[in-house]
């Protein structure tokens, strides 16, 4: 699959399954000391050429405006991991669950599976493309493939998108499961 397509596919699954809004979220790929990375203001279930860019790793360069406002954070997982992709959505469950807690613990099977000893929740003042969620993200994504920061979304890695996407879906589905768990419980 190129590169695009891998970026046009995941940009619309997220988008379909409720992960992001129509201009929210954003992705990259490692390429070797670059990134390729969704253009800020992209709408990632429509993307086009034109909407990934290709930028430095380690510093800013002449297409670094134009990439996602995140790029920051971006940056400093694939300099503190061995991360290859980056998946950064809007899942609206984990969103609201992050307010209530410091580590979301799934309740599923499933989610206990991918997910055994829970996700971490952080809480920062900047929550939108900021050096403190850089800084607070990145060494947790070296040992957890996802962290959700506190009333904003998530950001995933793996091998590929496809990986941000699954531990993005799998950890929202688990907060769905948890809220409707949550629901049931509080009416007997």
């Amino acid at each position: 699959m190129s590169m695009l397509r891998e970026f046009q596919t995941i940009g619309y699954d997220l988008f379909v399954a409720g992960l992001n809004n129509s201009h929210s979220g954003n992705m990259s790929i490692r390429v070797n000391r670059m990134m390729a990375i969704t253009r800020s203001g992209s709408m990632l279930h429509r993307l086009e050429y034109n909407d990934i860019v290709e930028t430095l790793i380690d510093g800013e360069d002449s297409e670094s405006a134009r990439a996602s406002r995140e790029r920051p954070v971006h940056r400093a997982i694939y300099l503190q991991t061995g991360a290859q992709a980056i998946v950064h959505a809007h899942p609206p469950q984990l969103i609201a669950a992050s307010f209530f807690c410091d580590k979301f613990e799934p309740v599923d099977a499933e989610g206990r599976y991918f997910f055994p000893t829970g996700i971490p929740v952080v809480e920062v003042v900047n929550a939108i493309a900021s050096d403190e969620v850089a800084a607070k993200i990145a060494p947790l994504l070296k040992s957890t493939p996802v962290v959700i920061v506190r009333g904003h979304g998530t950001f995933a890695v793996g091998n590929s998108l496809e990986d941000g996407f699954h531990y993005t879906s799998s950890l929202e589905h688990s907060a769905r499961i948890a809220s409707a768990y949550r629901a049931n419980s509080n009416s007997r």
